[in-house]
């Protein structure tokens, strides 16, 4: 059996160094609609400590490589490598098979449910996480996330040709605060064709969901290619009985940006 040790902050970092959400009732009317898409998964379901595993796989070839190709073939290496264990858990292995087949393809198959074709270029992430304790003392959330290629209107103010927008979305929680924990909720991306990296911290700056679900974006340059993603950290949202600060395990995405 495969086990993690590392700290969730240790392990986050690693996601990619170099390295939303669901359109629920209460959408703010200036913002075009999102697909709405609730997870069919359970808490007991969420294994936090095999939601690690592959961010910290990613992060360590976005940081330990020369450029994309390298990062590419070490990927690939670490991940087959992956598949060949015995006790890798089902999800670890689903998300490492929809990654090989990411970098290994031209044109990478789109996962996730269906999106309408006349509306922006959204993909889900490859699956739900969990927030500890963000409803409440022994009440954790599931959280969901997605990003939007650009040129696109949502979420505002829309992202650029070669920008991607993301969303994520703590179901169940009241609505998200300014208020910025120690560790905030960032997404990290990796460019696997240019190489290119970048970290940009999540906020509530487009409005999304005001009451609740406490809803997060945020928009990066990450230059045309194929994108690997993690959204990890702390938000605070507010609580019954007032602010709430409370840690997410990472969750990856996959998308393309033409």
């Amino acid at each position: 059996m495969l086990h993690i040790r590392k700290s969730r902050t240790t392990l986050a970092a690693l996601a990619i160094t170099v390295t939303a959400a669901l359109s629920l009732p209460g959408i703010s009317s200036a913002q075009p609609a999102l697909p709405i898409v609730y997870p069919d998964i359970n808490l007991s379901d969420i294994d936090p400590a095999a939601m690690e595993i592959l961010p910290a796989i990613i992060g360590s070839a976005a940081t330990g490589a020369g450029n994309g190709t390298e990062a590419q073939d070490q990927l690939l290496a670490t991940l087959t490598g992956l598949l060949g264990q015995p006790g890798v858990p089902e999800q670890v292995q689903d998300g490492a098979r929809r990654i090989v087949s990411f970098i290994s393809a031209p044109e990478p198959p789109q996962g996730g449910p269906p999106i309408p074709t006349d509306g922006p270029p959204i993909q889900q992430f490859l699956y739900p996480t969990i927030g500890f304790d963000c409803i409440g003392p022994g009440q954790s959330s599931i959280a969901t996330a997605l990003a939007v290629s650009g040129p696109a209107d949502i979420p505002a103010p829309g992202p650029r040709s070669r920008e991607a927008a993301f969303v994520f979305t703590a179901l169940g929680t009241g609505g998200a605060t300014s208020q910025v924990p120690a560790d905030p909720l960032t997404v990290s991306w990796f460019n696997i064709d240019s190489g290119r990296s970048g970290a940009t911290a999540l906020d509530n700056s487009a409005g999304i969901n005001a009451d609740g679900p406490a809803t997060y974006t945020a928009i990066s340059r990450t230059g045309k290619g194929r994108i690997l993603a993690t959204i990890h950290g702390q938000a605070t949202l507010e609580g019954p009985n007032g602010p709430i600060t409370c840690g997410f395990a990472p969750t990856v995405g996959l998308f393309v940006v033409d």
